[in-house]
């Protein structure tokens, strides 16, 4: 399956994004690492978060300010 929207976010963007089994997750864009950090609601260290390669991600678009409060979740 490949990617619907060709471009990528912005650096640092909070998105809604897709992997390839179809489950919707919502994170971070980062550039630097060529992929998606999944939020999570409880404290992790750096090494457990979930990165999601640029390929393995079929769609994704940018998060509205009112979908999620993101100053609640780690990165």
């Amino acid at each position: 399956m490949k990617m619907k929207n060709t471009l990528f976010p912005k650096d640092e963007s909070r998105v809604r994004f897709t992997d390839m089994q179809g489950i919707e997750r919502k994170g971070v864009y980062k550039k630097d690492s060529n992929g998606y950090v999944e939020i999570s609601e409880v404290e992790m260290p750096e090494a457990g978060l979930s990165l999601y390669p640029e390929d393995d991600i079929v769609e994704w678009e940018y998060l509205e300010d009112e979908d999620t409060d993101m100053t609640k979740f780690v990165l």
